[in-house]
């Protein structure tokens, strides 16, 4: 057996010596491979490498060792959930967790074997098999305990936990935070505003998700000793006489016996003779010499009433976090905070400008959580109490918001850029008071809203006339694109008795929308054709109707320059997959194109899809599925 491989290697080697002498003149005439001096320098390769999937850089780091000291660090950027399913993960990310600036860690649910069908087995019931191991939390705390000097954005979704855990990671540098709690939890436990800003000082923005309750210690630990009221607040006058439109808190009404005859409620300033009686000292409006006005804003929005050393130490502490935070944007979904509660947060989120209040309705999460009286009184005092809010969404279905809370609303914040009410009875009064008030508003959300006929058509003059506008959201709203007002009886306003014909329809003003989301009434080319006039359309979601892709010609043909999109949402006919075709038109001419989703249509051909995908080496799109 030697001598035979033996025999096989010389006369492999005989082979590839015998070479015609015109063969070797044509390999020496070739010219030879000049690699650019650019791929040298680091920094230019660190700017390629920006532009490349995960994939595309595993490959690059494979390439040699000074390219694989440049791009393996890369690879540990943006760590995902599943990356800490594999073996070798935890070692690796050791060695590099300095370069990490994402990371994405989901606990996925244990869930438990399906039943049988058959009735014998619930009679002769065999032990139940093993559930899979739950993803502990010491993993991601392990991988942690390295330094993240670069750690800026980290996002954990916990399953039947208590949310205060997450807050003790060592990664203080994050400026991205987003707590995910699923499941029902036997206690909701509670989550304070102090710790969050202790664990994380450097907050810009903050997401919570679940059911626990968020609040604050000063709140919390007078709860009961004391009854709060917010009056209306007080307007501040500047120096020429007109009324800011920051508005001041008058103090809380305290009832009588709560504190003995002759105390003063501690941080009440001025409640004895003098021209500052009844106004309270706040150092995010009103200048201040001294550290006591600090306090005393604090204390007047928790009405405390000790002045022990114990709520001395707390107030301090407050005011510091106070003048140290961050946080500009606030998104609660699911979490249980009162009123009051919210009004007490302001004294920690003095730069606060975006506010998203949401209550999602998903199968294992349909509990109602907030209750709230909507009360004049008290959106006055959240203006008070959140001067520069310019971004604004609520979504309660459970409760829908009536039209004259929106119109307070409205009124109480000029200076929104963003209105968001879902669910709610935002109409004709309401869109007139956003035109007056709001005139910088340029994001626009109604989705799922109880609209009335005079509504759409004072809607469609809106978007007929509105040209600032760059995303509108109406879910759940169709308009028509194929009849002329006097064929379409849903265009009809005011009643038999006083109808009015709406205008023929126009097109819309709002030329440099990015996002989109609604329905249309008309064939696949009309609406296809009533979408080329948003080039710059970045998400587009047409809810209705089921579309037709092909010929591509007819329909997606006049999306031509639209090469913005990176999200595409629509409903496909029954029964019918999508071509091959439509697929490489929007992979020539979608170069940005991350997460396509089709509604309906051929399920089954899903993975044929997404293998289209991968052989134009488009990896990073990601294809949805799902039945409608």
């Amino acid at each position: 057996s030697l001598l035979r491989k033996t025999k096989d290697w010389s006369s492999a080697n005989s082979n590839t010596s015998r070479i015609s002498p015109k063969d070797r003149k044509n390999k020496a005439k070739r010219p030879p491979q000049i690699v650019s001096p650019a791929l040298i320098i680091p920094e230019v390769v660190l700017s390629i490498a920006s532009f490349l999937n995960r994939s595309t850089l595993a490959r690059c780091a494979r390439v040699c060792k000074h390219w694989n000291s440049i791009f393996q660090p890369l690879l540990f950027r943006y760590i995902e959930s599943a990356d800490f399913d594999r073996p070798d993960f935890a070692h690796a990310f050791q060695e590099h967790s300095r370069f990490a600036t994402s990371i994405k860690w989901i606990q996925e649910p244990i869930r438990p074997p399906s039943p049988k069908k058959h009735a014998w087995h619930k009679i002769f019931r065999r032990r139940a098999d093993k559930p899979p191991a739950q993803k502990q939390f010491e993993q991601l705390k392990q991988s942690l305990a390295g330094e993240t000097p670069a750690l800026k954005t980290l996002s954990v979704r916990i399953q039947n936990q208590d949310p205060n855990i997450i807050l003790r990671l060592p990664a203080c540098t994050v400026v991205n935070l987003q707590i995910s709690s699923r499941g029902y939890p036997a206690k909701k436990p509670k989550v304070y505003m102090e710790d969050i800003l202790d664990s994380y000082p450097h907050l810009v923005n903050l997401t919570l998700e679940g059911l626990f309750t968020l609040t604050t210690r000063l709140v919390h630990s007078n709860q009961g000793s004391e009854s709060t009221i917010y009056p209306p607040p007080a307007l501040v006058m500047n120096d020429q006489g007109d009324n800011v439109a920051t508005l001041l808190p008058m103090p809380p009404t305290v009832t009588s016996n709560a504190h003995p005859s002759g105390s003063t409620p501690a941080g009440v300033i001025g409640s004895g003779s003098g021209s500052g009686e009844g106004v309270l000292s706040d150092p995010a409006v009103m200048p201040s010499s001294s550290s006591s006005s600090s306090t005393s804003s604090l204390s007047a929005i928790s009405t405390t009433s000790s002045t022990g050393s114990t709520s001395s130490t707390t107030r301090a502490k407050a005011a510091n976090i106070r003048t140290t935070s961050s946080i500009e944007t606030l998104k609660l979904r699911l979490v249980d905070v009162s009123q009051e509660g919210l009004l007490a947060l302001s004294a920690f989120l003095p730069r606060l400008e975006s506010l998203l209040i949401e209550e999602f309705l998903v199968p294992d999460m349909m509990i109602k959580i907030y209750r709230w009286n909507w009360s004049t009184e008290f959106i006055h005092s959240l203006k008070a109490s959140f001067p520069h809010l310019r971004i604004l969404r609520l979504a309660i279905p459970f409760d829908v918001i009536k039209e004259d809370t929106i119109v307070e609303i409205l009124k109480a914040f000029p200076n929104l850029t963003t209105v968001g009410f879902r669910n709610s009875h935002f109409g004709q009064r309401a869109l007139k008071t956003m035109q007056e008030c709001c005139k910088n508003v340029d994001c626009f959300d109604i989705s799922f809203g109880f609209s009335s006929r005079e509504f759409k058509h004072d809607l469609l003059l809106f978007l007929q006339a509105n040209t600032s506008l760059r995303e509108f959201e109406a879910d759940g709203m169709i308009f028509h694109l194929d009849r002329s007002a006097e064929e379409d009886d849903d265009m009809v306003v005011g009643g038999p008795n006083h109808s009015v014909s709406q205008p023929q329809v126009l097109p819309w003003a709002c030329t440099k929308l990015e996002k989109l989301v609604c329905g249309f009434q008309g064939t696949d080319s009309a609406v296809f054709q009533f979408l080329s006039r948003f080039p710059l359309l970045e998400n587009l979601t047409v809810t209705y109707p089921s579309l037709k892709l092909s010929p591509v010609e007819s329909t997606l043909g006049w999306l031509a320059k639209s090469n913005n999109i990176r999200y595409f949402w629509f409903s496909q006919y029954r029964n019918l997959p999508m071509d091959k075709s439509s697929i490489q038109w929007m992979l020539t001419h979608w170069p940005n194109l991350k997460t396509l989703h089709v509604a309906g249509g051929g399920v089954v051909k899903r993975k044929v899809i997404r293998q289209m995908f991968k052989d134009a080496q488009r990896l990073s799109v990601h294809v949805e599925y799902d039945r409608m």
